[in-house]
């Protein structure tokens, strides 16, 4: 089990876990899992795009990895002076946060116009889907994780790539403002 914020766990995880603090890689050690990681997945990485990856994630080896993906998809084989696409993991948190505060047909609307900024931008509509269940399982109640997963695994699986894709996200994100609205209908 991994987390960012030790302090915050619950005692029951914590007497049975072994806690291991972990520091922030340096540049080297990003670039050498970007490179890494291109072996793995059998395509070229310059050494320059992965320090500017490195570099412009702040260190944050999750966000590098995101970001390679998110290049990858946008414009394989690499040129120099890509756009690396960052800043979209807070776009998302940014929506979830709305999302889960007003689950309404207006916010839908909302929501319809920053997806289709992601998508524009060649976030991979995947990694969208994923990160948004991940912020939603962080602000529901339990009763509905359950729901939750089941039209995250409906979805995923039906997911087109595209442009298509935005309509699948916008259903996803439609059933999961129908559910979280029913939970906080019944908690009234």
């Amino acid at each position: 089990m991994t987390c960012q914020d030790g302090p915050h766990l619950l005692d029951s995880i914590t007497n049975r876990c072994k806690l291991i603090s972990i520091g922030v890689p340096n540049t080297r050690e990003v670039v050498e899992v970007l490179n890494h990681i291109s072996k793995r997945e059998s395509f070229d990485l310059p050494a320059s795009l992965a320090y500017t990856i490195a570099t412009r994630s702040a260190h944050n080896l999750r966000e590098a990895i995101l970001a390679l993906e998110a290049c990858r998809a946008n414009n394989y084989p690499f040129v120099d002076g890509q756009a690396i696409p960052l800043g979209w993991d807070g776009v998302l948190e940014e929506l979830a946060a709305e999302i889960l505060e007003d689950p309404s047909p207006k916010r839908l609307f909302l929501v319809r116009g920053k997806l289709q900024k992601l998508l524009v931008e060649s976030v991979p509509p995947k990694l969208v889907l994923q990160k948004l269940v991940e912020l939603f399982l962080k602000g529901i109640h339990a009763n509905i994780k359950r729901d939750v997963y089941y039209w995250h695994a409906y979805y995923d699986k039906r997911l087109p790539a595209g442009a298509s894709a935005l309509l699948k996200l916008e259903e996803f994100i439609a059933k999961f403002m129908s559910i979280h609205r029913k939970s906080l209908a019944a908690d009234s």
